[in-house]
């Protein structure tokens, strides 16, 4: 058939349809729809009637609904009319068009019918008619859908945007999975961005683990296809999924996918105001719901089946450039860590609770006992940093630290300037075995060497340089009896450090 607009073949089928005083929905059905489809190039045995489709409403399966005409582009349709997913899967590859129909005069306004078959068979384009008013949309996976067509059916023969709806046309789109931009006197398509920019497997510059993801995701529908098409099909694919806020019958990985944000209040126990404040992240995909919980300083996921808490994590990210501000906030952190409860309470229409038994819930929270011996570690590290900030009289201004390495450094550099300053072993000294002849006993420290060059390494504590200045002998029992100028005696000591370099308050 020729891909022109044919005004006089659809004034033909116009004629024919005022022949007759239409009284019923069949008609509509017999008396123009059928004669306007295959003057739209549509072959009858492309055409299926009273199909069934299958879609959710939240987390219920609905009743299936037959939509009066669905047209394929395949005519082995006959044998996808039940409800599995390789039955559902064939359908969404193959519809191309919906047509409803309606009573005269009983046309309505919201078009919701139509459109729920258009989404849940992917059909390209719909069209809904009571005979006396025509209306056309093509589907759109960014917005609202695009419409076409809004016209009395005596005005289409002088309407040329009716061929947009031509077999040729929806077959064509739906074969290069285009996606459509705009509509003037003729249908513009533009195909999906990607295959603007890219038509060759060898300009795709993607990371190669992100390909193999994509490829995983697609699984069968991967086949026989470039990977310029897959990263096509998965892009529109996902898009679709998430512009009609799909739920059920749809790949695992749009449990990856955040699908919407909340803001949420944090309880810990019996407290009435809460704790922090923050935002909850929606995911799901069938049954399976997660949740994550993030403010300033606590992060908590938690997965649900169906309505049941299955498994939850709780971290914290404290990045206070001042430490009393940190110690401030790890406090905080800690009534999370060791609440009996906590609650979160997000803002959404349901008024969702998500409730965390993190007092008794090793099996759910398997990081729970790592979690708390590294925040212990960290606060520990952060009450030492702070002491020394008021025995030195400095302010520190806490920058990030980058590889294991230089945060053992900066850790071994705390404990060392934290032990000298309180008297507690940092260091050992070593002295020759005949310096005393006889063994004995400290039972106070005892300062050993001052304002002399001790051979300790300075250590760097977040700009600030500390040298060993002073150094003293800590009580223990020291045996010198029986030995030698050659020989070594090693007492525990103490050394106390300065600051040679840094930023006094």
């Amino acid at each position: 058939m020729d891909k022109t607009y044919d005004k006089d073949l659809i004034q033909s089928v116009v004629n024919e349809y005022r022949l007759s005083e239409i009284q019923s929905e069949s008609e509509v059905r017999s008396k123009f729809i059928v004669q306007l489809s295959e003057a739209l190039g549509y072959p009858s045995q492309l055409r299926g009637e009273e199909f069934p489709v299958y879609g959710y409403g939240g987390r219920e399966a609905l009743k299936a609904k037959d939509a009066d005409f669905i047209f394929f582009n395949d005519k082995s349709f006959g044998k996808y009319r039940t409800n599995t997913q390789k039955n559902k899967d064939w359908v969404r590859e193959h519809s191309l068009l919906i047509i409803e129909a309606k009573k005269p005069g009983k046309m309505p306004e919201d078009l919701g019918q139509v459109q729920f078959y258009t989404m849940w068979t992917k059909a390209v384009a719909y069209i809904e008619t009571d005979g006396e008013d025509f209306k056309g949309y093509f589907l759109n996976l960014v917005s609202s859908d695009f419409k076409v067509i809004d016209a009395k059916v005596d005005e289409l023969p002088n309407t040329p945007e009716i061929w947009n709806f031509s077999y040729e046309n929806i077959l064509s789109i739906k074969q290069k999975g285009c996606t459509v931009k705009n509509f003037d006197a003729k249908l513009i398509v533009m195909e999906n961005e990607i295959h603007q920019i890219i038509t060759e497997d060898s300009e795709l510059d993607i990371p190669e683990a992100t390909l193999s993801y994509i490829k995983d995701c697609m699984g069968r529908n991967a086949e026989g296809l470039t990977n310029v098409q897959i990263v096509s099909r998965f892009l529109n694919t996902t898009d679709s999924m998430l512009q009609n806020d799909m739920r059920y019958d749809i790949p695992s990985y749009m449990m990856d996918i955040p699908r919407h944000i909340y803001n949420a209040k944090l309880y810990v126990n019996n407290m009435i105001f809460p704790l922090i404040v923050g935002e909850v992240t929606e995911f799901y995909c069938n049954d399976m719901s997660r949740y994550l919980f993030e403010s300033q300083y606590v992060v908590i996921e938690a997965i649900y089946n169906k309505d049941k808490l299955i498994y939850f994590e709780m971290g914290y990210h404290i990045l206070d450039k001042r430490v009393s501000e940190r110690l401030l906030h790890f406090d905080l952190v800690e009534k999370c860590l060791y609440a009996d409860i906590i609650r979160v309470a997000v803002e959404n229409q349901s008024g969702l609770q998500i409730i965390f038994p993190s007092g008794n819930s090793r099996e759910m929270w398997k990081s729970n006992q790592h979690t708390k011996t590294m925040f212990e570690f960290w606060l520990s590290g952060m009450k030492k940093l702070k002491a020394i900030e008021e025995y030195y009289e400095i302010e520190f201004e806490l920058q990030p630290v980058s590889g294991s390495m230089e945060l053992n450094d900066l850790y071994e550099a705390i404990d060392v300037v934290y032990d000298g300053m309180m008297l507690q072993e940092n260091c050992e000294i070593t002295l020759p075995g005949n310096l005393f002849e006889e063994d004995f006993e400290i039972t106070e420290p005892v300062l050993f060497e001052e304002n002399k060059t001790i051979p300790l390494k300075d250590r760097v504590i977040q700009g600030f340089v500390f040298r060993a200045y002073r150094s003293a002998w800590l009580p223990s029992k020291v045996m010198f009896a029986g030995k030698s100028e050659d020989d070594t005696v090693r007492i525990p000591g103490c050394c106390e450090y300065k600051i040679v370099k840094g930023k006094l308050i």
